[in-house]
């Protein structure tokens, strides 16, 4: 890509749809219903974005930490 932000966005967005249909999958092999299913989705979904925040809050403390 010749543009970082483009990158970021597919990036982003190719992790949005690996995490919706790794809880889909999850669900259904575990035999739960098709509404489970997606609710399964949207958590797994809702855990990965609190584990991207985390992250990004930690390195960005690490980081202005070195600065002091």
């Amino acid at each position: 890509y010749k543009n970082v932000n483009h990158a970021l966005f597919t990036s982003i967005g190719i992790t949005v749809l690996i995490l919706l249909g790794f809880g889909y999958a999850k669900a259904v092999v575990t035999g739960t219903s098709q509404k489970d299913a997606v609710w399964s989705a949207l958590q797994t979904l809702m855990l990965g974005a609190i584990a991207a925040g985390s992250s990004y809050g930690i390195v960005r403390g690490v980081d202005s930490a070195k600065s002091l």
